[in-house]
C-alpha cells in the first residue's frame, strides 16, 4: 500500500488488541512512521524515537481501563492522551457489546465523532 501512495508522513493505528499489534509493528519500524494512534490499546514495545509520537484515545467508561495503563515506560516523549467522556471500549467499532466493558453514557455515533475529531487535531498538530 505504501508504494501506491506518496504521503510524506505515515501513521499506524489500531483498536484494542489491534492497537497493541500496531504498537508492536511500529516499534520495529519507527523510522518508517511518524506516529501511532491507539484506540483503547496500549504499547507493547519501546516507542522512543526522534520525531515519533503517540495518540492514545479511550473512553471513560472502558471496562478495560486498567489494562490501558500497561507499559507507560514504552511511550515516547511526544505522547497525547484523549479520554472520551462517557465512551466505552466497544463503541470505537460497530461490533456490539463486549464482555467486561463498561456501559457507555454517550451514543456510538457521538463517540466515533469525538474520536475522529481527536485524530484530526492530532494529525494537524503533528503532520508538518
Amino acid at each position: 500500500m505504501r508504494a501506491s501512495y506518496h504521503y510524506q508522513n505515515w501513521y499506524m493505528s489500531g483498536h484494542s488488541l489491534g492497537a497493541a499489534m500496531a504498537a508492536m509493528y511500529s516499534a520495529d519500524h519507527l523510522k518508517d512512521y511518524r506516529g501511532l494512534i491507539m484506540l483503547a490499546g496500549y504499547p507493547t514495545k519501546d516507542l522512543h524515537a526522534a520525531n515519533f509520537s503517540v495518540l492514545s484515545i479511550y473512553g471513560s467508561k472502558d471496562g478495560n481501563a486498567k489494562m490501558l495503563q500497561k507499559n507507560p515506560q514504552y511511550l515516547p516523549n511526544d505522547y497525547t492522551k484523549q479520554v472520551i467522556k462517557g465512551g466505552n471500549h466497544a463503541q470505537f467499532g460497530n461490533y456490539g457489546l463486549q464482555k467486561g466493558d463498561g456501559q457507555a453514557t454517550i451514543s456510538r455515533k457521538a463517540q466515533q465523532q469525538a474520536t475522529a475529531q481527536a485524530v484530526r487535531q492530532y494529525l494537524l498538530a503533528h503532520d508538518k
